[in-house]
């Protein structure tokens, strides 16, 4: 249960520091901006956006699957979010 315990604790303080972080040098296109209009907690997907070959360039050709599979965004809800914006 410790040990749990202890991993829940991790990657909440590991998402936090993603929504903390600054992107501006690999971010020439500012998704992380983009992102954070969508809310704070949206930011936490930056980094594996960008290193999966996203920019704000291809967001609107972005499947569920992309954001699931190759950007690791398993929060169904904000995967919605992030296409439906995009789609704009």
């Amino acid at each position: 249960m410790r040990f749990r315990c202890t991993t829940s604790r991790f990657l909440r303080d590991l998402a936090k520091l993603k929504q903390i972080a600054d992107y501006e040098s690999c971010d020439p296109t500012r998704l992380d901006d983009w992102l954070k209009e969508l809310g704070a907690e949206f930011r936490q997907y930056t980094y594996q956006m960008l290193k999966s070959g996203v920019d704000r360039r291809v967001l609107r050709f972005l499947s569920d699957e992309h954001l699931q599979i190759d950007c690791g965004i398993f929060n169904g809800v904000h995967r919605m979010r992030i296409l439906e914006v995009a789609k704009r």
